[in-house]
């Protein structure tokens, strides 16, 4: 597998605020950086569960986390973890939760998963490659109105109409293969002037197919909402995000779970007497500019710290 540099590596593993004989989870594996900087600071009776969709994942798993009695590395979607935690026997007594929401370099770097225009190969963009939808079929089979909206929506791209159009126009005269292809229609349809011209003009409505395709987004509010029932009295839900949809989710979170949940809806009890389920440790943390300029993936990133309320 591609080397993968863990972004906020330091900072997302003091934020756990890791006990020794803890239960972490990993929902994001990756290339297990973070992982691995867990079960260092775990102790003997410690346990960390991580989970991934990636079959690739699982085909590159070293020896040395294999053979880790501490470990357990499940094939699923974090929008599961409800699930999960009680197949595991840990749920609601979970210590900390770390989610990083990033695209692995792995994905970026390997052409064939069809995540970057920087590496040409087959428009895909699964996480999970036994998902039934893929790019491809999206950007060839979409109607010019769903694809405008889902530029707009998940890319927020001014130029989706346009974008949506040109892709529509091009694929009429032969089937949009490549990401450079993708990538190249995108560009025609965006004037330069309009943008900071150190970014791709494509960047945007790759990230919104991405989103669309993987139901990021959908995915992540589904995790939050079981999280409260998962985590352990002051437990840790600790987020890395890379862009403002991810941010908003987690503010309307946030928002949402102000007034307690766990309370039964129709129960008539007054306001006073409820509340949070979360309180915010830290917000919108940026990595230091030696880590960026160490690993360039990292400049978009912000940690997110919340600690479930007793």
């Amino acid at each position: 597998m591609i080397k993968h540099i863990p972004v906020m590596l330091g900072q997302s593993i003091d934020s756990l605020n890791i006990k020794e004989s803890g239960c972490y989870i990993d929902a994001t594996f990756g290339s297990g950086g973070h992982s691995q900087e867990i079960l260092k600071n775990i102790g003997e009776n410690g346990l960390l569960f991580s989970l991934d969709k990636d079959q690739d994942v699982f085909k590159s798993l070293n020896k040395k986390l294999k053979s880790d009695k501490r470990f357990r590395l499940d094939y699923g979607c974090f929008s599961q973890l409800e699930k999960f935690t009680k197949d595991w026997g840990v749920h609601g007594s979970v210590n900390g939760i770390l989610f990083d929401l990033g695209v692995s370099s792995h994905h970026l770097d390997t052409a064939e998963r069809g995540f970057s225009f920087k590496n040409n190969g087959r428009v895909d963009m699964r996480f999970d490659q036994n998902s039934r939808i893929s790019a491809h079929d999206l950007i060839n089979n979409a109607k010019e109105e769903e694809l405008a909206d889902i530029i707009w929506k998940y890319g927020e791209e001014r130029y989706s109409r346009k974008i949506a159009r040109g892709i529509v126009s091009a694929r009429k005269l032969s089937i949009i293969n490549s990401t450079s292809q993708l990538a190249s229609i995108v560009n025609k349809c965006v004037p330069k002037i309009k943008y900071d011209t150190k970014i791709n003009n494509a960047t945007r409505t790759f990230q919104a197919i991405r989103i669309f395709i993987n139901k990021e987004l959908d995915v992540l509010r589904e995790a939050l909402d079981s999280s409260y029932r998962i985590l352990a009295p002051s437990g840790r839900l600790v987020l890395i995000t890379y862009h403002s949809l991810e941010d908003r989710v987690i503010k309307d979170f946030l928002v949402h779970t102000d007034r307690n949940l766990s309370t039964p809806k129709k129960l008539p009890v007054q306001g006073e007497f409820l509340s949070k389920m979360f309180k915010l440790i830290k917000k919108s943390i940026k990595p230091s500019l030696n880590e960026i300029t160490t690993n360039r993936r990292a400049r978009s990133a912000k940690l997110n710290v919340l600690e479930r309320i007793q």
